[in-house]
């Protein structure tokens, strides 16, 4: 036998390189898609290989083509079996039990050959018409999973299948002889496997880019994630560090602040303890009094300090408030320490906000009663609520005609501990803080205007409802 003439064999030349189709596939595989590529790969090998085997038994022995067509059908059996297994396990995603399912799948198939044999035992086209059955069968087996899956490449793959049975069709009708039909056969089976590892191969690519553009879509976004964190910290750091130097200053101002009074009791009881040992109670009575004075100044400098702490600390309530309604229950409160309120505040038209009632009180409550406090004394004192809306908000102002305040140093009102009147007028300078506070919280703004003698004007914003 010619071994060079081999290599000028269509049908041996077809099953090696059908063969070096099923190494190369399994060479460069990823190990993620082995459960299915093993199968395909390995029906690829065994189709070419079992086909060149077939072809050099036949040339090298001079077997005619009817005594290889069974040992044919069998291998054409045991590699659709393979390929099914695979394709299923490419298409469920699973790879449960395959070595049963392959047996079961060939059992089937030779069953189908050894009945073919019984029921044509001299039909030359007996081991075609086999093969060509179970290429029917998985054919219509993957249009079954096409149903389930759509996805179109089930049916491309079907109609490849159809190939041998087609040519058979042809081959039938036209009287062709086994031979040449032989000679065409492996042309559509190389077709399907070129099909099958092209389609899968292009498939895992479409997955991998997309799989790569989710990787680079996520790394984008835990970057962005990173500079806003980053960013973000930068942020809560320099707030922390305002906040760090504002109680800095804070605590100073109130150990100053308080050590005050404290330091005028000490000295205060020293005195009367003096003046009553040496039997002087008529001069003890006066420093008792400012004793009293005293104490109660420190108390209201601690009761605004927790007031404040109280206004850092809570979370706001909101309701819908009637801001008309809210101002005379502060005028009527008022009214017990300030006779004059009920004559001296009037009302205007207030409108319904959502705020937190409770610390929104507080507000009305500081700013009006400072007018009454400041105005004590004042003939004709008028202190006025009213409220306008601007740019989406509304501006409430409290007004009066009293003493009023230089308004170069209006920013200093709003600041802990500062007081314009100086000790004229009792105080703990924390009433107009605590104010401020509040109103940011409702995400509004303060301020204050005034003239010295011609009265003041104290507004805050609140956002429209």
């Amino acid at each position: 036998m010619d071994w060079l003439s081999l290599f000028g064999d269509l049908l041996y030349m077809t099953g090696v390189l059908v063969a070096l189709l099923g190494v190369i596939f399994i060479a460069y595989a990823h190990e993620d898609s082995w459960p299915y590529v093993s199968w395909l790969a390995g029906s690829a090998m065994l189709f070419g290989l079992s086909n060149a085997a077939l072809r050099l038994v036949q040339i090298g022995f001079d077997v005619s083509p009817e005594g290889i067509s069974l040992p044919a059908s069998g291998a054409v059996v045991a590699a659709v079996s393979a390929l099914l297994i695979g394709l299923h396990n490419y298409v469920s995603g699973r790879a449960e039990r395959p070595w049963h399912r392959f047996f079961g799948l060939c059992l089937l198939g030779w069953a189908g050959v050894a009945l073919m044999v019984l029921v044509l035992p001299d039909d030359p086209f007996r081991g075609p018409m086999a093969s060509a059955a179970v290429l029917v069968a998985a054919a219509l087996w993957l249009v079954w999973r096409w149903w389930f899956d759509r996805w179109g490449g089930q049916l491309a793959l079907a109609a490849a299948l159809l190939g041998q049975p087609v040519l058979l069709l042809l081959a039938l009708r036209g009287s062709m002889d086994l031979t040449a039909f032989r000679d065409i056969t492996p042309l559509p089976i190389v077709a399907v496997y070129f099909f099958v590892l092209t389609m899968i191969l292009q498939r895992d690519a479409h997955r991998l880019a997309r799989e790569l553009r989710r990787s680079e879509q996520a790394e984008a976004a835990l970057q962005r994630l990173a500079d806003g964190l980053d960013r973000t910290v930068q942020e809560r750091t320099a707030q922390l560090e305002a906040l760090n130097q504002g109680l800095r200053a804070f605590s100073g101002m109130v150990s100053h602040d308080l050590r005050g009074p404290l330091r005028n009791i000490h000295g205060l009881s020293e005195m009367a303890r003096e003046a009553i040992e040496e039997g002087q109670p008529v001069q003890a009575l006066p420093l008792v009094r400012k004793l009293g004075q005293e104490s109660l100044r420190a108390s209201r400098m601690v009761s605004d300090l927790l007031d404040l702490a109280r206004v850092e600390q809570q979370a706001l309530q909101k309701a819908k408030v009637d801001f008309g309604e809210l101002v005379r229950e502060c005028v009527e409160q008022l009214a017990m320490e300030y006779p004059s309120a009920r004559h001296a505040v009037r009302v205007g038209a207030l409108p319904v906000v959502e705020v937190d009632r409770g610390l929104m009180a507080h507000v009305v409550t500081n700013l009006v009663g400072n007018a009454l406090k400041y105005g004590q004394g004042r003939p004709g004192l008028a202190v006025a609520v009213d409220a306008q809306r601007e740019n989406g908000a509304w501006r409430f102002a409290v007004s009066d005609n009293g003493p009023g305040f230089d308004e170069a140093r209006a920013g200093e009102l709003f600041q802990p501990f500062n007081r314009l009147a100086g000790d004229a007028v009792p105080g703990t300078g924390l009433g107009l803080t605590v104010v401020r506070r509040v109103v940011q919280q409702h995400g509004g703004d303060v301020g204050a205007s005034g003239r010295v003698g011609e009265g003041a004007r104290f507004w805050w914003t609140l956002p429209a409802t």
